[in-house]
C-alpha cells in the first residue's frame, strides 16, 4: 500500500495550465537562457494583489491611516491602532510601547490586523504598513532587499520598537534588518523563510525553468539590488542575534516548509519554536491561539487579553 501511494505521487500530473507554462518555460530556457532568466526574475519580484476580506476591511477601519514618504520618493500608507485615537487637539498622546506588523510578499498590512486589538489591549501602539507594490501602495515590483529597506526606514521613523510581528518574506526582511542593527526588543516571526536562493529555485522548478535559468535570475536580482542572496540567509544571521524570538510555523505549510522555521530556531540563541498543525501559510495569521501566544511573547509581564 505504501509502495502504491508513492507511485501515485510520483506520476501525478500538474494542472493543464501549469503543464503548458512549464512546457513553454522549458523551451524558452533552451532557446534563450538569458531571456528566460529575465522573465523568471520579473515574475519572482512581481507581487499579486488581492482584495481585502470583510474582516480585513473591519480591522483597517479601526485604524488611523496616514501616508508617509520614503527616501526613495515612494509614498506608502501607515496604519496605527491605539487605545486613545488621535485627532483631539493633541499632536501626540502619551508615548506607548510600539509593535510593528510586517506583511509578506503579495501580502498587505490588513492580513495582520487580527493582532492589533489584542496588542492594543496589552498596552501597545500597533503600526503596520503596505510596502510598495502591495495593498494600497503604488508600485508593481518588490523584493526581499526592498522589504528590508522599507522595514528599516519605517522602524527608524517610529523610534526604538518594543516588538515586531512579521510574516513570511516580511519575517526574512526583519531578520536581515536585525542583522544590520535595527533596534527592537522582542520579535515574533510567522512562517519565516531562511534561504532566498532555495526559494527561487523552488519557484523556478514549479514554472518549468531549469537550474541554469534560476542561477541567471539570481545574478540579475543580485546586480539589480546590490545585495547577494547569501547576505540574506536567516540561518547564517541568527547566531548573531540576541532578541528574544518566537518562531511560529505550521507543519502543513506548503509555501515555506516548517523545516526552515526549525532550522532558524536551532540557530537563534534562546529562540522559542511553536509548531502548529492545519493552519498552512496564511491561516496562521488568523488563529486565536497563535495570536495569544504572540501577545504573551511580546508582553511577557502581561496576561494576553481574552478575545
Amino acid at each position: 500500500m505504501v509502495s502504491g501511494t508513492s507511485t501515485m505521487k510520483s506520476t501525478r500530473r500538474p494542472p493543464p495550465l501549469l503543464a503548458v507554462i512549464q512546457a513553454v518555460s522549458g523551451m524558452l530556457g533552451t532557446i534563450s537562457p538569458s531571456a528566460a532568466s529575465a522573465l523568471l526574475a520579473r515574475v519572482f519580484t512581481t507581487p499579486r494583489r488581492q482584495k481585502l476580506s470583510s474582516e480585513e476591511k473591519k480591522w483597517l477601519t479601526a485604524a488611523a491611516a496616514r501616508p508617509i514618504r520614503l527616501k526613495s520618493g515612494a509614498e506608502i500608507p501607515l496604519y496605527e491602532w491605539r487605545a486613545v485615537p488621535r485627532g483631539f487637539g493633541v499632536l501626540d498622546e502619551a508615548p506607548l510601547p510600539t509593535v510593528l506588523l510586517v506583511h509578506g510578499m503579495s501580502g498587505r498590512a490588513a492580513q495582520l490586523g487580527g493582532f492589533a486589538a489584542p496588542l492594543v489591549a496589552a498596552g501597545f501602539r500597533v503600526v503596520a504598513f503596505d510596502a510598495p507594490g502591495h495593498g494600497a501602495a503604488a508600485g508593481r515590483r518588490s523584493s526581499l532587499p526592498e522589504m528590508l529597506w522599507v522595514t528599516e526606514e519605517v522602524a527608524a521613523k517610529l523610534g526604538p520598537l518594543d516588538g515586531i510581528v512579521a510574516h513570511s518574506n516580511g519575517a526574512a526582511a526583519t531578520i536581515a534588518a536585525l542583522g544590520r542593527g535595527m533596534r527592537v526588543k522582542r520579535v515574533a516571526l510567522l512562517a519565516p523563510p531562511t534561504d532566498l536562493e532555495r526559494y527561487l529555485g523552488k519557484v523556478a522548478r514549479l514554472l518549468g525553468f531549469g537550474d541554469r535559468v534560476a542561477r541567471g535570475a539570481q545574478h540579475r536580482l543580485e546586480r539589480r539590488y546590490g545585495v547577494p542572496f547569501s547576505a540574506l540567509k536567516g540561518t547564517d544571521l541568527a547566531p548573531g542575534l540576541s532578541q528574544p524570538a518566537l518562531i511560529v510555523h505550521d507543519n502543513g505549510d506548503r509555501i515555506v516548509p516548517a523545516s526552515e522555521g526549525r532550522a532558524l530556531a536551532d540557530n537563534w540563541p534562546g529562540a522559542k519554536l511553536h509548531v502548529t498543525a492545519g493552519l498552512g501559510h496564511g491561516r496562521i495569521l488568523r488563529d486565536e491561539a497563535v495570536i495569544s501566544r504572540v501577545v504573551e511573547h511580546l508582553a511577557p509581564q502581561r496576561k494576553a487579553p481574552a478575545r
